[in-house]
């Protein structure tokens, strides 16, 4: 075994950090994985290593920085011949870009150094690219913000790893991000979408819990079911049923807020609805809606109309079960299309056909 300042500097490799960026970019693309990148860097000088990290997205930069201190640091182990082959790997990338004519060996002199510059435009992109979050757009306004992430990934050019960084930055939901994070990293398709399904199932068993939930505490309001009662069938929608009932008993009394979003557990919003049950109780429905006024969940604040209008219970409880059918479904394609965007992006897709893949999942065709 080696240590690495007993490495020796492949000038031919020393000189590829004088390419200019959009060559690196390719050059160190997700074909040549994290781990071959690591060992490729390694015997690389501090300012040249830098180079190619600063064109690489903070994701790939993050993980391929910490193998190289484990090797620096001979947490891990590093041979001579792991290191050459490595390096064979990268030369032989770099010769098959050269024969296919994406690497060309032209008179840059010719060119004024303000045509590759792509900053007014990252800022731009940078300025019109909103927070994301599922939970929060339609699917008219999903369609619009990935297309603008696919446009601009495609057309900055060498400026992807900021691109990407900027996406990651702007998505909010764990589904979105998580499953971005994953595409832009040396993984597999394969593993994108198996990260997907996994998330997809979990996010709609969840999804189910919370709107049963929220479906048997209107249909208690509208029935002026005790709160007894209620907490019992609220109860019984977790496996610990008689441990929840009695945190809902115990402890809802204290709680000084009620909420209802996406982001919490099922139990916090048990908690919190029953809070709400008592809330109609003690002081009637005008008291409550002071804390309602503001929800951001679509399935309890509509149900919450209704019951104000004082809908039949009958009628209710149609419209309720329909309601959580329709909202499930949206739900559904939505991250379907998320998953297609990061898919299509991941592979450089063009973004006319991404877009053309998600207004099929609508009944209208999207236009920009």
């Amino acid at each position: 075994m080696i240590k690495i300042s007993d490495l020796k500097t492949d000038q031919r490799l020393e000189s590829l950090t004088l390419m200019p960026d959009y060559y690196l970019q390719e050059i160190f693309t997700r074909d040549i994985s994290n781990e071959t990148t690591a060992k490729i860097l390694a015997p690389f000088s501090d300012q040249s290593r830098e180079i190619i990290l600063s064109n690489l997205n903070k994701i790939r930069r993050e993980k391929i920085s910490s193998l190289l201190n484990a090797y620096a640091t001979e947490g891990l182990a590093l041979s001579l011949t792991e290191v050459e082959q490595a390096c064979e790997t990268l030369l032989d990338r770099v010769e098959d870009l050269v024969k296919s004519g994406f690497i060309r060996q032209s008179q840059t002199d010719n060119f004024d150094a303000s045509f590759f510059d792509m900053s007014a435009e990252m800022i731009n992109f940078s300025d019109s690219l909103p927070i994301f979050d599922f939970n929060q757009n339609d699917l008219h306004d999903l369609i619009s913000w990935w297309n603008l992430a696919a446009k601009n990934n495609k057309s900055l050019f060498g400026k992807k790893p900021e691109v990407q960084n900027l996406i990651l930055e702007r998505l909010d939901d764990v589904f979105s991000s998580s499953i971005f994070k994953l595409s832009i990293d040396d993984g597999s398709d394969a593993q994108v979408l198996e990260e997907s399904k996994k998330l997809h199932t979990q996010i709609l068993a969840d999804y189910k819990k919370r709107t049963d939930l929220i479906e048997t505490f209107l249909l208690s309001l509208s029935s002026n079911q005790k709160s007894t009662e209620l907490s019992s069938k609220l109860a019984r929608f977790f496996p610990d049923s008689e441990t929840i009932q009695e945190r809902l008993t115990k402890h809802a009394p204290l709680l000084l807020y009620p909420s209802v979003t996406d982001r919490l557990p099922p139990e916090d919003i048990a908690m919190s609805l029953f809070k709400l049950k008592l809330i109609v109780e003690e002081k009637g429905h005008a008291e409550m809606e002071k804390f309602t006024q503001k929800v951001d969940d679509q399935f309890l604040r509509k149900g919450l109309s209704l019951i104000f209008a004082k809908i039949d219970y009958d009628y209710l409880r149609k419209i309720l079960s329909e309601r959580k059918k329709a909202y499930a479904l949206e739900l559904e394609i939505k991250l379907k299309m998320i998953t297609d965007a990061v898919i299509c992006i991941r592979n450089n897709v063009s973004p006319y056909l991404l877009l053309e893949l998600m207004s099929s999942y609508t009944a209208y065709d999207f236009q920009e």
